[in-house]
């Protein structure tokens, strides 16, 4: 009858809550779940950076590529060591050169080709970090070809990571008559594009 008048019994003040086996319980399954992301985030990380590589190396490519297309200019494609493409139009009639773009890869990747790593899938000559047949300075032409100095299409591999580190292997190749190229990157025993 009481609790009719009154309502159910109030709990007291001060009983919610955890208790502290139940928060100790929580902060264990929390590191370890942090212990285990830890060397599945640096794997993630070094792959991304890796990644971003290739995408400068053929934003650089194709950017010259299509403005020689569009442009109707030579666009002539240096790789200086370790880390720099450098994006040049070549001027008609004077032969002078403009610069257009100097990119520089990041993340401490550099044209690097690892020791043991097999050739391409695109089996391109592959002596050492940047390949190319014939001899430079190497150009995209009007028509979008990738040539030589004399003018001859050549095919070619441009080997990219950061030094020491297999993981981030990475690779562009380009088609010299068509100057298209393709990305490939290392998995550990194969290339993928």
């Amino acid at each position: 009858m009481l609790e009719e008048l009154h309502g159910p019994p109030q709990r007291l003040a001060g009983n919610d809550g955890f208790t502290l086996i139940e928060m100790m319980l929580v902060v264990t399954v929390g590191i370890i779940l942090a212990a285990m992301a830890v060397p599945v985030s640096g794997n993630f990380i070094a792959t991304t950076k890796a990644d971003s590589s290739i995408i400068a190396t053929l934003d650089s490519l194709e950017t010259a590529r299509d403005r020689s297309v569009a442009e109707r200019r030579n666009f002539e494609v240096s790789f200086v060591n370790p880390s720099h493409i450098v994006v040049e139009r070549v001027e008609v009639p004077s032969g002078a050169k403009t610069l257009i773009s100097d990119n520089v890869l990041e993340n401490g990747q550099q044209f690097v080709k690892f020791a043991g790593l097999p050739n391409t899938p695109d089996a391109f000559p592959w002596a050492g970090a940047i390949n190319f047949g014939g001899t430079g300075p190497w150009m995209f032409t009007s028509d979008g070809s990738f040539v030589d100095s004399n003018g001859d299409p050549v095919n070619g591999t441009i080997f990219l990571g950061v030094p020491n580190m297999p993981s981030t292997a990475r690779a562009v190749t380009v088609f010299g008559v068509t100057g298209l190229t393709r990305s490939w990157k290392w998995r550990g025993s194969q290339w993928f594009e």
